[in-house]
């Protein structure tokens, strides 16, 4: 446990940055297929881990709004 407080302090790289912004964009891709297949619960925990990548972004200084997530805005939207 100790690890990931620490990961979460540690100073992150561009690249790493983008890897969490994209991780955060399949994310609430799949946490929006989970709610139109009407599966309640994986978009539940899905949503929980959008909720933890949104905090680990905003702890590294990129500041994307959760209401922003579910509209689609910047992490984009299903076509």
């Amino acid at each position: 446990m100790h690890d990931a407080a620490e990961a979460t302090m540690t100073p992150k790289s561009e690249e790493e940055l983008k890897e969490l912004v994209s991780l955060a964009r399949l994310v609430a891709y799949a946490r929006e297929n989970a709610r139109d297949l009407d599966a309640e619960f994986s978009a539940y925990c899905l949503d929980l881990a959008l909720g933890a990548l949104m905090q680990d972004l905003d702890r590294s200084g990129v500041s994307l709004s959760h209401e922003n997530s579910q509209d689609g805005g910047l992490l984009g939207t299903r076509h």
